[in-house]
């Protein structure tokens, strides 16, 4: 039982309408406290996902490896990591005969590479707008694995952060901004100007404004695409936009505003002519990077290169200079 990415039709959205295709999961488990079967629902960026497959019937354990981390099977020619979300969240899964009938793989692609997520079944694919999609409580965001909630169709959605999961299991995947620092930083008039940075992981947020600021970078950072957005705007109406922004470093999911509709503004509008926008995401694949491209976008790199990071800024700045 293998569906490819195609099965999402033409849902795949134009770019930088500030929507995205929402696939809904479901874990079911037993709620010890009402000695019931409960079940939520989960989200996933459509993006994200490669295919469904059936429940591999030989997996490898990896020794001492997270609880979660069921093992590895191939699928064709990837060796892929099984991960367990009901097992990640705590909970007692349903593994009733009917229940496990409907397990299925998500199977995604992240940073460049490739994970398997079990999930009790797949719902719905929903077209949402970013705005519908709330960012958590600071509290619940610190602690829990959790990007934001939005509500369809009565439905609360929590949309569940996957890179910090893989991060959690996959040390390669972690972004060390100490290992990446270089020595060479902004030429001439750059160090009077600003990296306008955005991204609603207050931990890759952080990581990405110390390695520009060790390099030298004066960084102004903001949690999502419409708080910098609304930053900008102030600037351009006021004159000063040119005078403040060195470039824009934005990553591409983020609630009420992306990255693409962020660049997309940018890019349409003359007032901001002169002013890179690179997309910073673990979406850098081949669908969003047609999607950057469409937008105007004048680099994308994935998270895990956040080494070429500097390098990749300068060459940007370089080109608007000639």
């Amino acid at each position: 039982m293998s569906h490819d990415a195609g099965y999402k039709t033409d849902i795949l959205l134009q770019s930088g309408t500030n929507e995205l295709e929402i696939i809904t999961l479901f874990l079911q488990w037993h709620d010890n406290a009402t000695d019931s079967i409960s079940r939520t629902a989960y989200g996933i960026n459509a993006a994200k996902v490669r295919e469904l497959v059936a429940m591999p019937e030989t997996l490898t354990e990896i020794p001492e490896s997270p609880r979660a981390m069921k093992g590895v099977f191939l699928l064709r020619d990837r060796t892929i990591p099984l991960i367990d979300l009901c097992d990640w969240f705590g909970y007692d899964p349903d593994q009733s005969p009917e229940a496990k009938a409907k397990w299925v793989v998500i199977v995604t692609e992240i940073n460049g590479k490739f994970f398997g997520f079990i999930a009790h079944g797949v719902d719905k694919v929903y077209r949402v707008s970013w705005t519908a999609i709330l960012p958590p409580p600071p509290i619940i965001s610190h602690y829990s694995s959790l990007t934001g909630v939005c509500l369809v169709d009565g439905n609360i959605i929590q949309m569940v952060d996957f890179e910090s999961i893989i991060a959690s299991i996959d040390p390669s995947m972690v972004i060390d901004s100490e290992a990446h620092a270089i020595s060479v930083g902004p030429e001439g008039t750059q160090v009077e100007k600003a990296v306008v940075i955005a991204d609603d992981s207050r931990i890759i947020l952080e990581q990405i404004r110390k390695t520009l600021e060790r390099a030298g970078y004066r960084v102004i950072a903001h949690a999502d695409g419409q708080d910098a957005w609304e930053y900008l705007e102030k600037l351009r109406i006021s004159g000063t936009v040119h005078n403040e922004v060195l470039a824009v470093i934005s990553d591409i999911e983020m609630p009420r505003m992306d990255g693409h509709n962020l660049c997309k503004r940018i890019k349409e509008n003359k007032g901001y002519d002169g002013i890179p926008v690179m997309l910073f995401s673990s979406l850098v694949n081949d669908l969003a990077l047609h999607k950057g491209e469409a937008v105007g976008a004048d680099d994308q790199i994935s998270k895990p290169e956040l080494g070429q990071l500097v390098i990749r800024l300068q060459d940007c700045l370089r080109r608007f200079a000639a």
